[in-house]
């Protein structure tokens, strides 16, 4: 048997007025519970933050685009 683990963020990106949102979910899969649980997440928790940093930073490139354009 493999546990996977699922944790999602929801946060607003434009103002009050617009309802604009934003979701990051983090899956960690396959977690193997007759190996040490605690290398296999710290493991996975560097590739979440890494993956997690590209996703903030193109979101804010896209969103910061938008709000240029006069879209909000």
């Amino acid at each position: 048997m493999h546990v996977t683990i699922h944790a999602g963020l929801t946060f607003q990106i434009g103002p009050m007025s617009s309802n604009q949102y934003a979701r990051v979910d983090v899956t960690l899969a396959d977690l193997d519970p007759e190996q040490p649980l605690e290398e296999q997440i710290t493991g996975g928790k560097k590739v979440a933050a890494a993956a997690f940093k590209v996703v903030l930073e193109e979101l804010d490139r896209q969103s910061g685009a938008i709000a240029g354009k006069g879209k909000w």
